[in-house]
Parts: structure tokens; sequence; C-alpha cells
């Protein structure tokens, strides 16, 4: 069998693995070890923010986190600016309006360089298509196993990412390492996902968009609210603000339901004063387009039809009660909350190692000299460079400290 001695072993090459990989050598680890499953590392970083790597946001606070929040706390203040890291690296960024930082080149291709230029430069070792089997603590530091090579560390990081997004290289493994040294795993769920619901709900709404507050409620509590762009798809509600919403919709599967504001803009009066207008401005025409203008023509005709109004009707001939019918349906249009999409559709995983079995330097409880960091953990953020903020100061916080405690 094969064997490798090094100092720091890393598992896991994605966004928390290369920050912790670069981190560690920055502070004083002469021998890192990156091991990763897939053919190259970084897979996963290409495919975020539709190839252009959103990579954090200028206007993080702790309250666009859910899980174990107090886990923000840990981080190391040599790294509170993601940004001023990556410009450390040689690259330049910017950001957009609402604050979602990019690279200057829009190019996920920019974010991934960077890093494996800087692991390259501090002689960092990657060593991709290793799946670890099984890893092993010893008294002198981790024994780390794929069946054909052994690698003995002083330190072990654990950056293997959760479930989402199999295919890029993330399949659950890391929890079940971190299991077998004595860790605990919460329930694990998708999220940053599209919300199923009732398919004859959407189905004739298929690859349309609106614009919409939407809410999800149980037992008629709100229970979070989210704004911005809907999309209908086959059998689910999907767009950012779904995303959004769907970690604590996983938690009221057949139990809880999204209401769409789709004329969020208007009062229910104004939008009734509206649609009043236009059917008297209309009067001659089919009813099926009083709508139209307010929304695309499959939005109206599928509230028309939700209401009970026969197309047979002209606009003139729709009465005051129906425009009320109408109103309601459009600022609170209720789709029942089925399932959270699968792991293939999801970009982050909820649940993970709890912060309760963890130091302040993400250091494991229950086997010292074990370091955890990114979605491995019990915590997760909105869409917009959130969760990757986390991926890159969790990743240096644990690869800083790891190295640091090499020298006490």
């Amino acid at each position: 069998m094969k064997i490798i001695d090094t100092e720091t072993a890393i598992i896991g090459g994605g966004a928390s693995g290369l920050a912790a990989a670069i981190a560690a050598s920055r502070y004083g680890c002469g021998n890192v070890t990156v091991l990763e499953k897939m053919q190259r590392v970084g897979k996963k970083i290409l495919s975020t923010g539709n190839g252009r790597c959103n990579l954090t946001n200028r206007n993080i606070t702790p309250a666009d986190y859910t899980g174990d929040t107090e886990l923000l706390s840990y981080i190391s203040p040599d790294i509170d600016n993601a940004e001023d890291f990556f410009s450390s690296l040689g690259l330049i960024c910017r950001a957009d309006d609402n604050g979602r930082v990019y690279p200057y080149s829009n190019a996920a291709t920019s974010v991934l360089d960077a890093l494996r230029f800087a692991a390259d430069s501090s002689g960092i070792r990657t060593v991709c298509d290793f799946t670890v089997s099984e890893i092993t603590k010893t008294k002198h530091g981790f024994i780390i196993t794929n069946g054909e090579t052994q690698v003995k560390a002083k330190r072990v990081i654990i950056a293997a990412g959760g479930k989402a997004a199999p295919s890029l290289g993330s399949s659950g493994e890391g929890y079940e390492l971190c299991r077998s040294l004595g860790h605990s795993v919460t329930r694990l769920f998708p999220a940053l996902a599209p919300v199923r619901t009732d398919i004859e709900l959407v189905k004739s709404l298929k690859g349309l968009r609106v614009a919409a507050d939407a809410t999800l409620i149980s037992g008629g509590r709100v229970i979070d609210r989210q704004s911005g762009e809907v999309q209908f798809t086959d059998g689910a509600l999907s767009g950012i603000c779904i995303f959004n919403l769907s970690a604590k919709a996983a938690e009221y599967i057949n139990n809880g339901e999204i209401s769409l504001d789709t004329a969020p803009t208007l009062s229910k009066d104004e939008l009734y004063g509206l649609i009043k207008s236009t059917a008297a401005i209309r009067a001659s025409l089919p009813c099926e387009e009083l709508l139209t203008g307010i929304y695309h023509k499959r939005v109206g005709q599928a509230m028309l039809k939700k209401a009970g109004i026969p197309f047979s009707e002209t606009c003139g001939e729709i009465s005051d009660k129906d425009i009320s019918v109408l109103c309601n349906l459009a600022k609170d249009s209720r789709y029942p909350v089925r399932n959270v999409s699968d792991w293939s559709l999801a970009q982050i995983t909820c649940g993970g190692i709890p912060a309760s079995e963890v130091s302040d330097k993400l250091e494991s409880l229950k086997a010292s000299g074990l370091y955890l960091c990114g979605e491995i953990l019990n915590i997760q953020g909105k869409c917009g460079g959130y969760n990757l903020d986390w991926a890159w100061k969790s990743g240096y916080t644990a690869g800083m400290n790891a190295s640091l405690s090499l020298s006490e």
C-alpha cells in the first residue's frame, strides 16, 4: 500500500477545502495535502452563480443564515472580509447593486484559478480521484485510507461538503466520516431548491415567471416571507425567493402553504380599481383579455379559470364579485408544500454537524486534531453569495487553527 505522510490533510478540494489549505500553509504548515474524490479540485465552484461564481455579498448579516448561527462568531478576524482574501490571491472583484460580489471577469474559472495558483505556489499537494473509505484516530494523529493509499496526518480538516448536487462531488460521505469519529448529524434535507406543489395548480403556467411576494404559511402563521421572481416549473415553484424559503418549507411538508402575492406593488383596493376600469374599457372583448397587460396572458387565463369565470363571458359581463375574487387570487394564491426538490436540484444542504460538537476554533470536541468547515456544519445561508462566504471563512479559520495547533 502506498503511504503519504503529511502534517495536515484536508478531505475535500472544494471552496472550504482550498481556503483551508491556503490558510494552513500561510500559518506555517509546510506539508499540506488536499484529498479530492473528483478528477480535479473545485468542480462545484465552477457551477456557482450560473458560471460566474457569486463568491460573497457586501451586505452579509447573521440574519441571512439559519441553523447554528453561533458558528459565525467562530470565524477568525484574519478573514473578516472574503473580498480581501481574494484580493490577496490577485483576484479582482466587483459587486452588483444588490451587493453580490463576482470576479471582474464574470467567470467562475477566475476564482478557481486564483485558488489553484495560490495552492500550487505554496507547495500544497493535491491528490485527486481519492475517495476516503476510512479515517482512524491514532495516538499521533490520523490515518486516512482509500483502499490503495494510506495517508498519515497529524491534523485533519474535513471539508467534504454536503449532499447537494452529487454530480459535482457532494454525496454526503463527509457525514459518515464524522460519525465514525463520534459526531452526530442533524436531520439533512435539500435547500436552495424548488418547492414541489400540486401539479394541477402549476401545469398551465409551466415556464412562466412572475414578480411576487412569497410567504410560507402554516396553520395561519407566517413562517417566512421573501420577494422576487417566481418561476413555475414542472410541478414546482422555483426562483431565488422560493429557494430562500425552501429550507424552512422542508419543515412543513404537507403542513404548509406558499402564498403568492403576484401584484406586490398594488394594494387590493388599487388592483380592484384597475381591473374594474380595464373591464369597462374592454367591455366587448373576451374576458380572457381582462388581465392582459397586468399578467402574461396564460397567467391571466389561469386566474380566471381558478375564479370560475367562464371564458364565454366578455369583460363587460364580469361582476364586481368576480373582480373581488380575482383580486383575492392575485394577492393570495395558495400552493401547498408537498416536498422540496431532490438533492440533484438543490444548491446546499440543510443540517449537519451541530455547533455543540466543535470548539470556537472549529476543532472537533469528539476527536482532537480534527477540524470541520463549510457545508458539513449545521449552518446555511440564503442565495446571493452567503454560502460561499461561509465556505471561504470557515475553511480559512479551520486551516489557520489546525496549522497553529501544530506548534503548540
